[in-house]
């Protein structure tokens, strides 16, 4: 017998199929299966691909349960997502929950805890029996997602657009944002803030005065701000990465930009965690979890009591072998770390 685990996020949906001693038996990844982000017709087909990649080969007889995490799990229309389920030939019936008890789950098989979530949005929750049962930001990139890897990139393109707007081609961050929206363009030689790139700069581009450098500069804010505007909002969270960049090459703008990141998150996990509680801090998502200066000043500022995500998928299906084969704790225990890591 074997059990089903699927993370569906905005980007990818992946399912891994385990045996009742955790073992691998089939894993499928598919784009995105999120209905908000792709209307449920190409949600339900992108899980279709990942659910027949994991189930090739295996008899779908054998599947004794399964868990989908993804957030909104509500919004995924059931008269179109139980045909294809029945398609596959599963005859078992499977639990949708949210993805902040999977993002949890891939971090402890602890039942209580905190999770932070930091990737394209942020979002914290406390966690009882693998449940959320308090919650904080997760209001959108209008409203809300302080520290996130939109707030990030959008960070950086205000930092970037202030800088030219006052006649200032400003530090490396700046550079990589106008090569990152505009393609390329080229950079007038105007004034610098003295620090980013060495003394600052009274003198214009070759042939031109610095009262002309400064006006080119302030046209490229323009030609920027409307590129900027001009491309789906959330796009700006690619420009997140070039924070990562310019921080590690000391541009102040981006260190100082890192640095509240990671201050807003805290501050979000402070709103659901008690003041003294000892129980896991689990973090998850490409900003707390990938390359950059964020993740590792959060873990810093939240202390020792934080791990790091594994595997979504596998904490779903280790949620649901634990449901279907009635594991033991220490069972559940022992075979989490090998599950949520892909082992």
């Amino acid at each position: 017998m074997c059990v089903l685990g699927l993370d569906v996020g905005g980007t990818s949906s992946r399912a891994l199929l385990i045996d009742a001693d955790g073992r691998r038996a089939g894993y499928g990844v598919a784009g995105g299966g999120n209905p908000a982000a792709h209307g449920n017709a190409v949600a339900v087909a992108n899980i279709g691909l990942a659910l027949r990649q994991a189930l090739h080969g295996i008899d779908p007889g054998l599947v004794a349960g399964a868990v989908i995490g993804m957030a909104g799990a509500g919004a995924l229309d059931r008269l179109v997502f139980d045909p294809m389920w029945a398609s596959a030939g599963l005859r078992v019936r499977p639990r949708l929950t949210g993805d902040l008890g999977i993002a949890f789950a891939a971090g402890t098989a602890e039942p209580r805890g905190t999770v932070l979530i930091a990737g394209t949005g942020a979002i914290a929750a406390r966690i009882e029996d693998g449940e959320p049962v308090m919650i904080a930001d997760g209001l959108g990139w209008l409203l809300g997602d302080q520290g996130s890897g939109f707030w990030l990139g959008r960070q950086a393109a205000r930092a970037a657009a202030h800088a030219l707007s006052r006649g200032e081609a400003g530090g490396m961050l700046t550079r990589l944002v106008v090569d990152a929206l505009l393609e390329g363009e080229p950079l007038p030689r105007g004034r610098r803030t003295a620090g980013q790139d060495g003394p600052a700069e009274q003198g214009g581009g070759a042939g031109g005065t610095a009262a002309e450098a400064a006006e080119e500069l302030r046209e490229l804010a323009i030609k920027l701000v409307v590129r900027a505007q001009s491309r789906p909002t959330l796009e700006l969270a690619r420009l997140a990465p070039l924070v990562s960049r310019a921080a590690a090459e000391g541009d102040p703008v981006a260190l100082e930009i890192a640095s509240t990141a990671a201050r807003l998150l805290c501050e979000t996990v402070a709103e659901v965690r008690p003041a003294g509680e000892t129980s896991p801090i689990v973090l998850a998502g490409s900003v707390l979890t990938g390359e950059g200066p964020v993740g590792p000043a959060v873990r810093e500022k939240l202390g020792a009591a934080t791990v790091l995500a594994g595997d979504g998928a596998g904490a779903a299906a280790w949620l649901a072998g634990r449901e279907a084969f009635g594991w033991d704790p220490a069972t559940a225990a022992r075979l989490h770390a090998r599950i949520v890591s892909g082992g």
